[in-house]
């Protein structure tokens, strides 16, 4: 008798929550590869709930020919979780990218031809072949697989935070919490996987007490859902490979060509100089490349220059000159937010991280003590 009591409801809700944002973020417009990477991820996770959430409204008593559906895809959390994070910003993915399926295919080929076995024959290769071999093999291959993708992406979104300080004067914009949760839910998860088939081999599990790790995918769901729409329409800047260091330009290296060795001191403030006259720090998307490019030189070049010649990294360089502009507005009455985005910062957030790390404290802190020393004056 079908009945869909209160575990299966929980479990369908937030599949179908999971169903209705994987849509969103297959026809998201921005970060394509990526949003459809989280997408699959949480079909996925959907599609392995599902069995619990038939089961416990009695489908699988009602209709036992559905054993073996080709349901568990658990082989592509891993390679779409890397998926997610490696392809923020990219327009599209590496050639051979498709190769990190292959083990999930085998996965999905496995079940479907299982699946058209009879009723009989299913419920034999599960006790002769299923339990105690596959199944083993298959929870083995998905630890494996979660915990070697979990530190590829980790160790991209510590790449790509690194990149973003030497390369954008956008950095304040994207301090990447959300990849910082992201990857935190789904370190948890694994470690609930593993932890529930210790539960299995040492004391046994039964099918009613997995219940608390499907709850805990579908509050899985839940987040990846709703925080995964919410940026999907951040414009990330693609992580792009330095440029080569060829020979400079005449044009802006003349007198430095002739000093025996790169003066990096000497170009980094000549170019100091230049972007502080021409005023680029205020273009928010303003990056290293961008700049190299108008001064002549190349992002190897610029880079050292601001490093070893100014001792600053270029998120660094170009934020200081925004603060140093905003002191000075701060000290009339005009709105902090305008203040912010009229010396090129993308929100007030950004805008009082900046300030903060430059000048010890907020633009409202600031103003105060402005204040407070006009009244003392």
């Amino acid at each position: 008798m079908i009945k869909i009591g209160v575990w299966s409801l929980l479990l369908l809700l937030a599949s179908a929550h999971g169903l209705v944002v994987a849509g969103l973020l297959a026809r998201a417009p921005r970060n394509r590869v990526a949003n459809r990477c989280l997408a699959l991820l949480l079909v996925a996770v959907v599609l392995l709930i599902t069995p619990y959430t038939i089961g416990y409204a009695g489908f699988y008593d009602a209709y036992p020919w559905l054993s073996f559906a080709p349901l568990r895809w658990t082989l592509a959390f891993g390679p779409l979780m890397y998926g997610y994070v490696r392809y923020l910003g990219a327009a599209q993915a590496a050639p051979g990218w498709w190769r990190h399926f292959i083990p999930v295919l085998v996965q999905g080929a496995y079940y479907t031809a299982v699946f058209t076995l009879s009723t009989a024959d299913k419920s034999q290769w599960d006790d002769d072949i299923h339990v105690p071999i596959v199944d083993k093999i298959e929870k083995l291959a998905l630890d494996v697989s979660l915990i070697a993708y979990w530190i590829a992406a980790w160790r991209h979104a510590r790449t790509y935070q690194r990149w973003l300080v030497d390369n954008s004067a956008a950095r304040e914009d994207f301090h990447l919490f959300w990849l910082r949760g992201f990857l935190g839910a789904m370190a948890l998860v694994t470690v609930a996987l593993i932890v529930h088939q210790g539960f299995e081999v040492t004391i046994g599990l039964s099918y009613f007490d997995d219940f608390p790790l499907y709850v805990g995918l579908a509050l899985l769901v839940y987040y990846l859902g709703i925080e995964g729409w919410r940026h999907a329409g951040v414009t990330y800047p693609p992580m792009r490979a330095p440029e080569p260091a060829v020979r400079e330009p005449a044009a802006d290296h003349a007198a430095a060509d002739k000093a025996p060795a790169h003066d990096w001191a000497a170009l980094g403030r000549r170019w100091a100089g230049r972007v502080a006259a021409e005023g680029w720090w205020r273009e928010s998307d303003l990056d290293l490349a961008d700049l190299a490019r108008r001064l002549g030189t190349n992002t190897q070049y610029l880079s050292r220059a601001l490093n070893e010649g100014l001792g600053e990294r270029y998120s660094d360089f170009i934020n200081r000159q925004r603060v140093e502009a905003a002191q000075g507005l701060l000290a009339g009455d005009g709105d902090i937010l305008a203040i912010a985005l009229a010396v090129g910062f993308g929100s007030k957030a950004s805008f009082n991280r900046a300030f903060r790390a430059h000048a010890g404290g907020t633009p409202s802190e600031y103003r105060q003590k402005l204040a407070a020393a006009r009244r003392n004056a």
